[in-house]
């Protein structure tokens, strides 16, 4: 799980969608018209994902109901960078995460999420990561990358473990290895480190 993707998730388990998004008593206000944000969103993936999705903006608000089981954000902050869809096993999986729950990764159902305009950089080794000096990683001594577009699969651990976790080996790798938040990265792009 990335930064946004736990920053987004974060919201979305706390804020119901029927009470429209937002808290009581709160507005929410932002400078792009509703299309605007639909738009954004649509991005993270392919259009017969997002066509019949639910929407929200960054910070949980509910954008669009939609009618499909899918749900799409604009992205993790107020400028909108790394839009994603996530089916509901994903959203399952990180009300667990965020709850403080245990994962049965031995028996992790299936599930998808999109992220094809790519994330921040994130440690690949450390669930809790959201920035580089958490872990104080470098070239040398961590996985902190970008792992540009791609899309994510929860699989249960007997899959993930025939699977590489260096996400530089090229094709899927596994984030979070020998966690019980491991999941597959499938990269669109080259994977590089977060470093100049």
């Amino acid at each position: 799980m990335k930064q946004s993707l736990i920053i987004f998730l974060t919201l979305a388990t706390s804020i119901s969608l029927s009470a429209g998004g937002h808290l009581p008593g709160e507005k929410h206000q932002s400078p792009y018209s509703k299309n605007a944000l639909i738009k954004m969103a649509k991005r993270a993936a392919p259009s017969s994902i997002s066509e019949n999705a639910t929407f929200m903006d960054f910070d949980g608000t509910l954008i669009a109901k939609g009618t499909s089981d899918w749900v799409c954000m604009t992205g993790s902050t107020p400028q909108r960078i790394a839009p994603m869809c996530l089916d509901e096993e994903w959203r399952k999986w990180n009300a667990r995460f965020m709850a403080g729950e245990k994962n049965d990764i031995e028996n992790q159902k299936f599930g998808q999420a999109y992220m094809l305009m790519g994330d921040v950089p994130v440690d690949n080794d450390v669930p809790t990561s959201v920035g580089m000096d958490d872990h104080m990683k470098s070239p040398k001594t961590g996985n902190f990358h970008d792992s540009g577009p791609h899309l994510m699969l929860l699989l249960p651990r007997g899959v993930l473990k025939q699977i590489t976790s260096n996400p530089y080996a090229g094709g899927s790798y596994v984030m979070f290895p020998n966690t019980e938040w491991e999941h597959l990265m499938i990269p669109i792009t080259n994977v590089v480190p977060a470093f100049n």
